[in-house]
């Protein structure tokens, strides 16, 4: 059996997540269903990350194994072809038996887009703030998340351990638009975008640093917004 390692971008707007759903339109499974137009056999295919309903990825990497012959660079044109328009195989390559897309996983970083005021043309890809925000006071805020911590207050999860090392929270700015670049070992579900509600409630001035430290360290804590999962994309895997 060959294994082929995919790198894939998806508009995540039109599906439930990447993982499968039997009766929710998935990128998981529509993978899987093209694929197996082309194997003509049932194949099983394994993703980095689970992602929210809504969130999208502009390197997404996932692997499957397979007997079929064609080169890797055939298996990737055809693939491309079977899918929906929201989803491009953006490379193939065979790797090693042993890869496996999640678990060999080191790093991955997520961007998360958010624009001051109203904008019509950029909703449906950020989070609109329709309240001022002090960009000096998120990077304060920002600051608070970086090292390793438990981070059950900030997801949900069944996971028994919520610790995660985070290497990166930076806030960039461009013009009207900010965006919060989040780099960790591995995230949670709804981490990273309750870790942008509080650094927006901060910047906006509705929680305090008390608000997030206390709930870090975890003590009793106020709920944090879960930003939309419009804003979320995840932009890169490190292995």
């Amino acid at each position: 059996m060959r294994n082929i390692r995919l790198t894939l971008e998806f508009d995540g707007a039109g599906f439930f997540g990447w993982q499968f759903q039997a009766d929710r339109p998935t990128v998981q499974g529509a993978v899987e269903s093209a694929l197996s137009g082309i194997t003509g056999s049932a194949t099983k295919v394994y993703g980095c990350s689970r992602t929210d309903a809504g969130v999208s990825a502009r390197n997404y990497v996932a692997n499957f194994h397979t007997s079929v012959s064609l080169p890797a660079a055939r298996l990737m044109r055809a693939l491309d072809y079977h899918l929906p328009r929201a989803i491009h195989v953006r490379a193939a390559e065979e790797v090693a038996a042993g890869f496996h897309a999640r678990f060999d996983a080191v790093a991955k970083t997520y961007r998360y887009r958010m624009v001051r005021g109203k904008s019509p043309l950029r909703h449906a890809r950020a989070w609109e703030l329709r309240y001022p925000v002090d960009a000096a006071r998120m990077r304060r805020a920002a600051a608070e998340f970086v090292g390793t911590r438990d981070f059950q207050p900030f997801c949900q999860t069944r996971d028994k351990s919520g610790t995660c090392r985070v290497k990166l929270v930076e806030l960039l700015e461009r013009d009207d638009e900010l965006e919060l670049v989040v780099r960790g070992d591995r995230f949670l579900y709804k981490m990273v975008r309750r870790i942008t509600g509080a650094v927006v409630g901060y910047g906006h001035g509705r929680l305090t640093l008390d608000d997030i430290r206390s709930a870090l360290a975890g003590h009793e804590h106020t709920q944090f917004r879960t930003a939309p999962a419009a804003g979320l994309l995840l932009d890169s895997v490190e292995y």
